[in-house]
């Protein structure tokens, strides 16, 4: 064997063993391309856990939906002067608590899905029914749930005993968390929630027309987890008070079109 054979060969067997090293140290094929820059992490009741890698993507899941339309919107959520968003080169999973639904319930919520998904371009995927209680204060990872990612976009029920904050007018709430990307400072929206008052959408449903209104709850509710907040606009659906409004006005879908056009996390994505 020659001497540059050698060469290659030891070389190769250092690789082999670093690669190997790595992996048994929990670190991925990303952050050894990512060697010297550290994976950002989030504070979790004290311990410092690592931002979850995304997924592997080819580009977006579906394509992007052109704004034809103008009017009021806002995002609940800026870095600078750019809203923070999902990442539209993977999909939006998703799960349904369905403790305390009204009949018909969950086929509102994959109607109101199918609506924002349509006027944003992002996707959704759904993984079933939970039962994970949907709030707001749930843990952002919940690997002995969901495993070692961020935890799905959760709708469910509940009542004005249950969550205060639904008393009133209130028949719905929703959002979704701002946190930065496994490296960088990009910013991202995860573990979107949506709690739904069961005893008024129920009352709502019991006509047609009601049934309208209760879809433009929902639809409004994952028009937040989605980044839109709200505006002074009575046409729109994002108007924090329903005048009879049952659909996307064009600041709506104006925002939601801006809300599926945001940037893809990771080395090598499609800009």
């Amino acid at each position: 064997m020659t001497s540059r054979a050698k060469f290659w060969l030891s070389f190769l067997f250092l690789v082999l063993v670093a690669v190997v090293y790595l992996g048994a140290s929990g670190m991925t094929w990303t952050d050894i391309q990512n060697l010297g820059t550290p994976r950002n992490a989030l504070i979790i009741e004290g311990e410092d856990i690592r931002i979850p890698l995304p997924e592997d993507s080819d580009g977006r899941v579906l394509p992007v939906v052109e704004a034809t339309t103008s009017g009021a919107y806002s995002f609940m959520f800026m870095d600078g002067d750019t809203p923070v968003l999902w990442d539209p080169c993977r999909p939006i999973h998703y799960v349904i608590n369905p403790t305390g639904a009204p009949p018909g319930g969950e086929a509102l919520i994959r109607q109101a899905i199918a609506s924002v998904s349509e006027a944003t371009g992002l996707s959704f995927y759904p993984e079933g029914l939970t039962s994970e209680v949907a709030s707001f204060d749930r843990a952002l990872i919940q690997e002995d749930v969901y495993g070692e990612r961020f935890v799905p976009f959760i709708i469910g029920w509940s009542t004005e005993t249950d969550l205060p904050e639904l008393q009133g007018s209130v028949a719905g709430l929703g959002g979704s968390s701002s946190v930065p990307g496994a490296f960088g400072d990009q910013r991202f929206l995860q573990g979107g929630v949506v709690v739904l008052d069961a005893p008024d959408l129920a009352k709502m449903m019991s006509t047609e027309e009601g049934r309208a209104l209760a879809l433009a709850v929902i639809m409004h509710e994952i028009g937040h987890v989605v980044g839109l907040g709200h505006v002074d606009d009575a046409l729109e659906l994002m108007n924090p008070s329903n005048s009879n409004v049952k659909g996307w006005g064009p600041g709506d879908l104006q925002g939601l079109a801006l809300a599926g056009a945001g940037a893809c996390q990771g080395i090598g994505d499609p800009e």
